[in-house]
């Protein structure tokens, strides 16, 4: 993986390391279709993108609640129902 994102002159290849094991480690592997993520640690790996942009399983590790955002929701879903 370091030789397909480092430069020409392949003088930053350690600046890579970091984001390339977070690869290897988080990519599902065919054989053992899991990750040596979860293998190691027992859970899924959370990636930095789902802490910017909440997913389901943030929300409930981090007891997140959207009061308004909820209300919302029920009130669009109570629409549907109606129609």
């Amino acid at each position: 993986m370091l030789t397909k994102i480092c430069n020409t002159q392949q003088n930053d290849w350690d600046v890579y390391v970091p984001a390339v094991l977070c690869a290897y480690r988080t990519t599902c592997k065919k054989l053992i279709t899991k990750t040596t993520f979860i293998l190691v640690y027992g859970v899924e790996a959370i990636m930095p993108m789902e802490l910017i942009v909440p997913s389901l399983r943030i929300v409930a590790l981090t007891d997140m609640v959207d009061h308004n955002a909820l209300e919302e929701r029920l009130a669009q879903l109570m629409e549907i129902e109606e129609d």
